[in-house]
């Protein structure tokens, strides 16, 4: 009885790691990706083959999709999280075609024509550069995907990855900071501006500018969902650490149905996931005002020298691969294998931030107030702050005599 007793509690604790691990996945398998491959597949002679068979596999998560092109040769893969991927063609009659290059950016479809050779299929012609078409043929959409090598090693302030965007193709920023290291926005502008406390801003109002629209009009998405403040246009109420993104698409000008909402940039990002192979990441950041120059040019009127006086300790890392899960029954392996099957991806950041700045301002000093109660005992001024003193007095728990609150 003890045994069995055991036995059943063992399977209660899998079926419910089962449930919880089949729910994440399930949420990640459901992420609306836009992305794509389709083209053409024909003869030597520019003929098109129809039903051929076309196979499409992701080199990092193993994953397959298999199509039959159509009576025009036509064929296309829908659905695609951005990667490398390998496309194998096969007809009787013709030699197996293999492109095992093909790079498939965010939420963006990849035009691959395939041209077969006589022969049987046994033959096999493997192309292994790039086989990805350079210029855009699907639509007339001006945009550009940033890559994740990008997105780790070029620069960005407080590691904000949306403070790359200005570097795409029709966007304008100048990307202006000021004195004390905060974000300044663009002319003729309101909301709360850019990122000034890192990954962490409630409402990141990137400065940008596209399609002649104003930065009120971009548009945001993770994951195809809208993550828009509900307060200021053009701002993002979720701005995701660069461990955490694998792409983001930037549309300049959108000609597309799909892209209704806002006028401005169109920016898709894609978050990242784990693969077969088990990988991480580390960092850590470290900003101090020891380290910073001052503005010599404090400005007009001979106003205080300026720098930013940031104390920063930013750190954080991630780690994905293949999630191994639980195998029901007695006897054999307690896990199945998640290569080519389930995965994993965790990030995290972290942030400490303290500030001081120094600045110049009015104060009141009991002398100021007594000189003018003197001078001019029945001004405005004067019974103001005899208001005040008595408010404060009371405040300060000493309690006002009879005469005092009868003035």
């Amino acid at each position: 009885m003890q045994q069995g007793h055991s036995i059943i509690t063992r399977g209660a604790w899998r079926l419910l790691f089962a449930l919880l691990f089949s729910g994440l996945c399930s949420t990640a398998a459901w992420a609306q990706f836009k992305a794509g491959v389709q083209g053409t597949v024909s003869d030597a002679s520019g003929a098109v083959i129809a039903g051929a068979k076309v196979t499409l596999v992701n080199k990092e998560t193993g994953r397959k999709s298999e199509v039959t092109a159509s009576s025009e040769g036509l064929y296309r893969f829908s659905s695609l999280a951005p990667g490398a991927y390998k496309l194998t063609v096969e007809r009787e009659g013709f030699k197996k075609k293999q492109l095992e290059n093909i790079t498939v950016s965010a939420e963006g479809v990849a035009s691959v024509d395939v041209v077969m050779e006589t022969g049987v299929v046994s033959e096999t012609v493997t192309i292994s550069s790039e086989a990805t078409a350079a210029i855009e043929k699907e639509n007339a959409n001006v945009s550009r995907a940033i890559s994740t090598v990008e997105i780790r090693q070029l620069p960005q302030v407080g590691r904000d990855p949306y403070e790359l965007l200005r570097l795409t193709p029709g966007v304008f920023g100048d990307g202006a900071r000021a004195g004390n290291g905060n974000a300044v926005n663009l002319p003729n502008t309101t909301g709360p501006g850019g990122s000034n406390n890192s990954i962490f801003q409630t409402e990141n109002q990137v400065q940008i500018s596209a399609n002649g629209q104003r930065l009120s009009a971009n548009n945001f998405q993770i994951d195809g969902v809208s993550v828009n403040s509900f307060n200021w246009g053009g701002a993002a109420l979720v701005t995701p650490n660069q461990e955490s993104v694998k792409e983001i698409r930037v549309l300049s000008n959108s000609y597309s149905a799909e892209d209704g909402r806002n006028s401005g940039a169109q920016i898709r990002v894609v978050s990242q996931n784990g693969t077969n192979d088990l990988h991480g990441s580390g960092f850590i950041k470290y900003n101090s005002p020891k380290l910073n120059e001052f503005n010599k040019y404090g400005g007009p009127n001979n106003a205080a020298r300026v720098r930013v006086n940031n104390y920063i300790r930013q750190f954080g890392g991630s780690l994905g691969g293949p999630l191994p899960l639980p195998r029901f029954g007695q006897g054999g392996k307690a896990t199945f294998g998640g290569k080519d099957k389930s995965f994993f991806f965790f990030s995290y950041e972290g942030l400490r931030n303290s500030s001081n700045k120094v600045d110049t301002a009015y104060v009141e000093t009991p002398e100021f107030r007594q000189l003018v109660l003197s001078r001019r005992p029945n001004s405005i001024a004067a019974t103001l702050k005899s208001m005040w003193r008595h408010s404060l007095r009371t405040l300060g728990g000493t309690p006002l005599s009879r005469s005092e609150r009868c003035k």
